[in-house]
């Protein structure tokens, strides 16, 4: 008589037999199916590739067998949709669908700003704003140093319902271990730069922000890093700027610039606690 099969190999084979015999219907699975959904839905766009990563660090996957199957069933039922693989070096790139919204509320995950009735679901052009942002997150959660991250669709949900809100929609509230002390900073990824009239509006949300202590601007290039220091020069606000590439290389201890021609100092060093 051959090895016994641990438990994760008996739950494989019978979630492939199930497949094999219920031919024809559909189940969610809470534990499995929502949060995956969740995830797509709170990324806007996310690579094959740093789904299934999102999905290992949750303890929710580890085979990638039953991770490919469990993509391929949603899709196939137009929960998710797939994109061209060309914006993720060859990884397929999901979004959630409207159908995938309605089994998102089913379950009670309604979001207010990325819902079944939203009249405008994330479009293509956003594709490699969130892609820099979900490798941000993964970068984080490998090291050990993020204990939470709100992404922009659920700070902006909470936006339009809290009497609490932030001044902003950030692209994330990051919560992250500073050696041994829990700490917080928002978080906005700048691919291009925006008009002066937008930077005005900008400007007078970070004046007012009173509930982040920490802002961190991440940039695409160092030009658009220095224009932004010069451009909220005088906030007074912890401010500090650096280029994506650099923060995922070198995370709390990237050195970040804080006003135009000063010397760059540690972004932990800028972490001032939960506030």
């Amino acid at each position: 008589m051959g090895p016994s099969l641990c438990f994760s190999e008996v739950r494989l084979k019978s979630e492939f037999t199930a497949m094999r015999y219920a031919k024809g219907t559909f189940s969610i699975s809470e534990s499995r199916d929502i949060p995956l959904l969740v995830q797509i839905r709170n990324s806007r766009f996310i690579s094959h590739r740093q789904l299934f990563e999102f999905m290992q660090l949750a303890g929710i996957e580890y085979s990638r067998e039953s991770f490919n199957w469990r993509v391929h069933r949603l899709k196939s039922a137009n929960y998710i949709s797939g994109w061209k693989t060309y914006f993720a070096s060859g990884n397929p790139v999901y979004s959630i669908t409207r159908p995938g919204l309605v089994e998102l509320e089913n379950f009670g995950r309604f979001a207010t700003v990325l819902n079944s009735k939203t009249q405008h679901l994330p479009h293509l052009s956003q594709v490699p704003h969130a892609l820099e942002l979900n490798s941000v997150q993964l970068e984080l959660s490998r090291k050990n140093l993020l204990i939470s991250w709100k992404s922009d669709v659920e700070i902006a949900s909470n936006n339009t319902v809290s009497a609490e809100a932030l001044e902003k929609d950030y692209d994330a509230i990051v919560d992250v271990w500073n050696d041994q002390t829990a700490a917080r900073f928002a978080l906005e990824y700048e691919r291009t730069l925006k008009s002066l009239q937008q930077y005005a509006k900008v400007r007078r949300a970070l004046e007012a922000e009173d509930k982040v202590g920490c802002i961190l601007y991440l940039t695409s290039g160092e030009e658009i890093c220095l224009h932004l220091a010069n451009e909220f020069s005088g906030v007074a606000k912890r401010l500090a700027f650096a280029t994506a590439r650099e923060f995922r290389e070198h995370l709390l201890d990237t050195m970040v610039m804080l006003y135009p021609g000063e010397p760059r100092v540690p972004f932990r060093s800028q972490l001032g606690g939960m506030f």
